[in-house]
C-alpha cells in the first residue's frame, strides 16, 4: 500500500472548504474536552442528591455501628459487591505506573490520555481524504484547540475545571502534564509534515527565512525544550531550570503562535494567554508581604519561619490546616540591589511551596518549617537565619494558600471509623484531633528534627499514645550541618526518659503491620490514610492498603506530596 496522501493544488473555493472543515474539526477537539468534565460534575450532582434523600429517609434511624450484623449483610449484598468491585477499579487506576526505574504516572492518566490521544488522532484524520495539506494542517488546528483547556489546568487561584471537579490546583495538574504532552505531540507532527512538504517541493532554505514558518519552527523547538526540562529526573536534578523554561515558555508561546496562524488558530492561543494573565494577576493581588523571623532548629539541618499576618488575611490561612504556600523573597530582602545582578535577577524565578505547619490565631503568627537543600531558595532562608538577628524581621512575600485540604472529607464527622496519618521527615500538621480513632506515625532522621511543634514541650509528643515516632538515621544526628551551634544537642527538648523511648524505635516503621493492624481492628471500619513523606514511602503504603482495598474495604486515601 502506498502513501494515501498527495499533493494538490487547490482552486479557491477548494481551499475555502478545507478551512471550514478545519475549523469544524477544531471547534469538536475543544467542545469535545467538556464531556468528560460535565460527567463528572453531573456525577457529583447525583452522588449529592442521593446523599441528601438517603439521610432524610434515614432520620430517626439509628445508624449501624462497626461490625454491626446489618453492615455485613451490606457488604455481602449484591450492590455491595458491585460498590466494592468500583473501588477496586479506582484504586487500580490511581496506581502509579514505575517501568525501568521511572515513574511514569498513574494508571488513570495513561489510559485516559492514551484514549483521548486516539480521540484527537481520529479528528485529525478524518475526512481529509487524501489531501496531504489537509492532514498537515488539521494535526496543527486541532493541537491549538487544546490551549484554552491546558492553560486552564495550570492555573493555580482561579482554576474553574477544578472547582467544577471539586478538586484543587495540585490534583488537576497531573492532567496539565498529560494533555500537554498530547498538545506537544499533534504539534510536533504537524511541524514535521510541514517540514516534508518543503523537502518535496525543494523550497525548505527559502521558507525557513520568512516570518510565519521561522515562527513556527521557533515555537516547536521552545515546546521540546518545555517538554524535555519536564521530565521527573530532570525536576529532580534542579526543578529552577524547569520552572523557568516552563515560564519563559507558556509565555512566549502564545504570541508566536498567534503571528504564526494565518486564520482560526488565533483565538485558542488568545483565550490561553488571557487565563494565564487573569491568574497570575490574581496571585499578585493575594500575595502577602510579611515580616518575618528565622531560627536554626540545633542538632538539624531545619529552620523555622515564622510570619506575622496582617489580621485581615489570617483567617485563610487558619482555615485549612495542612494548606501549603509558597515563598519569595522581595528585593528588599535581598542581598544583592543591583536589578542587572544574577543573584537578583534568580529570585525572580523562586517561588518555593512550604506547608503550613501552624497559625496562632492570637498573634496572627504563621509558621513554616523548611530543611536546608542545595537550592538558592533554603539557601537563603538559612543565611537569615545564621546571620543570628532572632529579633530583626525580614520581610517574606507569601502566596496562597493552597492545597487539597478545602476539598477533604469531614475527618472528624462521623463519615470515618479510623484515621492513619502517616509523614515521613518534618511533614507535620499542627492540629486538633478529629473524633474518630486516629493513629500517626511520623518517621524522622533524627530527635532533633521533632522538636520543631511546640518549642520546648517537645516530650508532649511522645505522651500521645496514638503517635509512633521513628528515628531513621543517628539519634542525635546533625543531618545537614546547617546549625551553628558548636553542641549539637543544645535545645533539643528531649528528656534522658524520653530519648529512650525514642531509641527502642531507631528503625524504619513496618508499614505493613502497621496496615494491617489498623485494618484488622473493624472489617466495617471507614479508614481514612493520609501520607506525607518520600514518593517510594507513599507508594509502599498504598501497596499495603491496596490489598485491603481489594477484599472490599471503604478507604479514602490522600498522598501529599509536591510531584506535581
Amino acid at each position: 500500500m502506498g502513501w494515501p496522501w498527495q499533493i494538490y493544488t487547490l482552486d479557491a473555493a477548494e481551499r475555502q472548504a478545507r478551512r471550514q472543515a478545519l475549523d469544524r474539526y477544531a471547534a469538536i477537539a475543544q467542545f469535545s474536552a467538556l464531556v468528560p468534565i460535565a460527567a463528572v460534575v453531573l456525577y457529583r450532582f447525583g452522588y449529592w442528591l442521593a446523599r441528601r434523600f438517603w439521610s432524610r429517609s434515614d432520620r430517626g434511624d439509628y445508624s449501624a455501628v462497626p461490625n454491626s450484623p446489618a453492615l455485613k449483610q451490606r457488604r455481602r449484598s449484591v450492590a455491595g459487591s458491585w460498590v466494592a468491585a468500583l473501588r477496586s477499579v479506582a484504586w487500580w487506576l490511581g496506581d502509579d505506573v514505575v517501568f525501568l526505574g521511572q515513574n511514569w504516572g498513574q494508571r488513570d492518566q495513561i489510559v485516559v490520555g492514551f484514549a483521548w490521544t486516539v480521540w484527537l488522532l481520529f479528528l485529525c484524520v478524518s475526512s481529509t481524504g487524501n489531501d496531504y495539506l489537509h492532514l498537515t494542517k488539521r494535526f496543527g488546528i486541532v493541537g491549538l484547540s487544546q490551549f484554552p483547556l491546558q492553560y486552564l489546568l495550570a492555573l493555580k487561584s482561579i482554576n474553574p475545571i477544578a472547582f467544577a471537579l471539586g478538586s484543587s490546583h495540585e490534583q488537576v495538574n497531573r492532567w496539565h502534564r498529560v494533555l500537554g504532552w498530547i498538545i506537544y505531540f499533534l504539534l510536533f507532527m504537524h511541524a514535521c509534515l510541514y517540514l516534508n512538504f518543503y523537502v518535496q517541493e525543494g523550497i525548505l532554505a527559502e521558507r525557513l527565512v520568512r516570518r510565519v514558518p521561522l515562527l513556527g519552527l521557533s515555537s516547536i523547538i521552545g515546546m521540546s525544550l518545555m517538554n524535555t526540562t519536564a521530565l521527573r529526573f530532570i525536576r529532580q536534578y534542579s526543578y529552577r531550570v524547569f520552572f523557568i523554561t516552563h515560564l519563559i515558555v507558556a509565555v512566549m508561546l502564545p504570541p508566536a503562535i498567534f503571528f504564526h496562524s494565518r486564520h482560526s488558530g488565533r483565538p485558542y492561543v488568545v483565550v490561553a494567554l488571557l487565563v494565564f494573565l487573569v491568574d497570575l494577576a490574581k496571585r499578585k493581588f493575594d500575595t502577602v508581604t510579611a515580616p518575618a523571623t528565622f531560627e536554626l532548629i540545633p542538632g538539624t539541618s531545619l529552620i523555622k519561619i515564622v510570619a506575622s499576618i496582617p489580621s485581615r488575611k489570617l483567617d485563610r490561612f487558619r482555615k485549612y490546616p495542612g494548606m501549603h504556600v509558597y515563598l519569595s523573597i522581595p528585593a528588599a530582602a535581598r542581598r544583592s540591589s543591583s536589578m542587572a545582578a544574577a543573584a537578583y535577577l534568580l529570585f525572580e524565578f523562586s517561588f518555593n511551596p512550604f506547608t503550613i505547619a501552624s497559625v496562632d490565631e492570637e498573634s496572627g503568627e504563621l509558621t513554616l518549617v523548611a530543611r536546608r537543600q542545595r537550592g538558592p531558595m533554603t539557601g537563603a532562608l538559612a543565611r537569615f537565619a545564621e546571620d543570628g538577628l532572632a529579633s530583626t524581621k525580614i520581610p517574606l512575600s507569601i502566596e496562597g494558600p493552597y492545597g487539597c485540604a478545602t476539598q477533604f472529607p469531614n475527618l472528624a464527622g462521623p463519615d470515618f471509623d479510623r484515621v492513619l496519618l502517616v509523614a515521613g521527615g518534618v511533614g507535620l500538621v499542627v492540629t486538633e484531633s478529629p473524633a474518630a480513632r486516629v493513629q500517626m506515625v511520623w518517621a524522622v532522621r533524627g530527635a532533633g528534627d521533632a522538636t520543631w511543634p511546640v518549642s520546648g514541650t517537645a516530650g508532649s509528643i511522645l505522651d500521645d499514645e496514638n503517635i509512633q515516632l521513628f528515628l531513621t538515621g543517628n539519634i542525635l544526628a546533625n543531618t545537614g550541618g546547617v546549625a551553628s551551634s558548636n553542641n549539637e544537642n543544645d535545645g533539643i527538648e528531649l528528656s534522658s526518659s524520653a530519648i529512650s523511648d525514642l531509641d527502642r524505635d531507631r528503625k524504619r516503621p513496618d508499614l505493613r503491620k502497621i496496615v494491617d493492624d489498623v485494618f484488622r481492628q473493624g472489617m466495617e471500619d471507614r479508614v481514612a490514610v493520609l501520607v506525607c513523606g518520600p514518593e517510594e514511602m507513599a507508594r509502599e503504603l498504598r501497596s499495603y492498603v491496596g490489598t485491603w482495598v481489594k477484599k472490599g474495604r471503604n478507604v479514602w486515601w490522600h498522598n501529599e506530596n509536591f510531584a506535581w
